[in-house]
C-alpha cells in the first residue's frame, strides 16, 4: 500500500501540471525542459544499469552511433555523386565514334548478286525436277496407255499428263 499511494499521487500531480501548468509556457521553456527531462532520464537509466553497462563489451557502446553514421555516410555519397556528374556545372558527354558507311554502289552490289545467286539455284532446282519429271513420264508412257481425248491414262496410280501441263 505504500507504493500505490505515492505513484497514484504523482500521476495526479503530472495530469494537472500537463493540463493546467504546460499550455502557459513558451516553446522555448519546453524545449529547455524536454532536455532537462532527457538528461536525468539517462542520468537515472545509467546509474540503474551500471553493472550491465559495465560488464558489456566495448561494441555494445558503438550500436548508439550507428544511425548517425549511416546517414553521414549516405549523405556524402550522395554529395560525391551529385559532384562526380556535374563537375564544373557542365554534364559530361561522351565523344561519338567515327562510323564509316559503306558506298551505295557496294550495298547494291551486294543485293544484285544475292538475287543472281537465287535466280540461278532456283533455275537449277526447277530443271531438276522437269528432268526427274520428264524421266518418270517415260516410265509412265511405257507402263499406261493414251486415251483418245489425248490425257494420259495411268493404271498404276502414278502422275497423270494434266498434272504435268499445268506445271
Amino acid at each position: 500500500m505504500e507504493l500505490f499511494i505515492p505513484g497514484l499521487s504523482l500521476f495526479f500531480l503530472t495530469i494537472v501540471v500537463t493540463f493546467l501548468i504546460v499550455p502557459r509556457f513558451t516553446p522555448l521553456i519546453i524545449a529547455v525542459l524536454s532536455i532537462i527531462v532527457l538528461v536525468v532520464a539517462i542520468w537515472q537509466h545509467y546509474s540503474m544499469f551500471q553493472d550491465e553497462y559495465r560488464l558489456s563489451t566495448w561494441q555494445e557502446s558503438l550500436k548508439v552511433y550507428a544511425p548517425a553514421i549511416m546517414i553521414i555516410a549516405i549523405i556524402l555519397f550522395i554529395i560525391y555523386t551529385i559532384l562526380s556528374l556535374f563537375t564544373k556545372g557542365a554534364v559530361p558527354i561522351p565523344s561519338v565514334p567515327n562510323i564509316s558507311m559503306p558506298s551505295a554502289d557496294s550495298a547494291t552490289n551486294q543485293v544484285v548478286q544475292s538475287l543472281t545467286n537465287v535466280a540461278n539455284s532456283l533455275g537449277n532446282v526447277s530443271s531438276n525436277i522437269v528432268s526427274s519429271v520428264n524421266s518418270m513420264m517415260g516410265q509412265n508412257v511405257s507402263q499406261g496407255s493414251i486415251n483418245q481425248s489425248g490425257s494420259y491414262k495411268n493404271n498404276k496410280g502414278n502422275l497423270s499428263r494434266s498434272f504435268l501441263e499445268t506445271l
